[in-house]
């Protein structure tokens, strides 16, 4: 194997283990409801007690009067890959139907997809985090906060 070769192989598996390699909830300040906000295009956000905190529409007040409007709206969990049995069924009691949308307990290491007026991201919620996610009609909602150690996960 030449050097090029050698140097695309090993930096392949550098950026595998990067990937897959859960990132600790203090090495991002600004908390999984304020990625989510970036990642979705939602720009309204509030920080108390240093949380992120939100909450918007899917259709802005003319599109919902003049229009009637509907939007798409959805959730989803998947656990970080490698994932175990365990993890799959950790992940798939995250998110469930509650009145008229869905409520999603997100307790990381997890990844949250979202799709969001036509855009569908994936959002990791960090080690250390916990978060809630309610959608509800057109709405949704997303509180963060840190996990406290020794909280139980169950």
């Amino acid at each position: 194997m030449n050097k090029t070769m050698r140097f695309a192989a090993s930096s392949a598996a550098f950026i595998a283990l990067i990937v897959q390699t859960p990132l600790q909830a203090g090495s991002d300040p600004s908390g999984f409801c304020a990625r989510l906000a970036e990642n979705a295009g939602i720009e309204r956000t509030q920080t108390i007690d240093g949380e992120t905190t939100w909450s918007a529409n899917a259709l802005n007040f003319g599109q919902r009067v003049l229009f009637g409007g509907t939007a798409a709206t959805s959730v989803n969990v998947d656990p970080l890959q490698p994932a175990t049995v365990e993890d799959y069924k950790r992940a798939a009691t995250m998110c469930a139907a509650e009145g008229k949308g869905a409520v999603c307990r997100l307790i990381g290491p997890i990844n949250f997809e979202f799709s969001w007026k036509g855009i569908k991201t994936s959002t990791p919620v960090l080690t250390g985090e916990a978060a809630t996610v309610v959608v509800e009609g057109t709405r949704a909602t997303c509180r963060s906060s840190m996990q406290s150690l020794g909280s139980d996960h169950s």
